[in-house]
């Protein structure tokens, strides 16, 4: 599959339910990154640039190039996974029920 789940036929809702600590789902689009993704580290890692030209705490930009550096240490160690897979797991009704609700990733 080369194209994001969402913006297929087969799961429109996404890949993934973004749920807050609070239960609640966000009303906004979202993109989960993983990492056994290859591509992760680099799309962090320009985040973090992106976050400090804005000037966002110092702190959180540090910490999203130690995840960064954490992601690509985990790709390392226990393999790469397959992002662009089309589905593969037995969906949960209940989920993609939430899912329907706010944006999937």
């Amino acid at each position: 599959m080369s194209r994001l789940w969402r913006y297929g036929d087969k799961a429109p809702e996404g890949k993934y339910l973004v749920t807050r600590r609070d239960g609640t789902i966000p009303q906004w689009p979202s993109f989960v990154l993983g990492a056994k993704d290859m591509a992760a580290p680099a799309a962090l890692n320009a985040y973090a640039d992106a976050a400090e030209k804005l000037g966002y705490d110092q702190e959180f930009v540090a910490d999203i190039r130690t995840l960064a550096n954490e992601f690509k240490e985990y790709c390392i160690k226990h393999g790469t996974g397959d992002p662009d897979a089309p589905p593969h797991r037995k969906d949960d009704p209940a989920t993609i029920e939430k899912m329907r609700i706010g944006n999937g990733s």
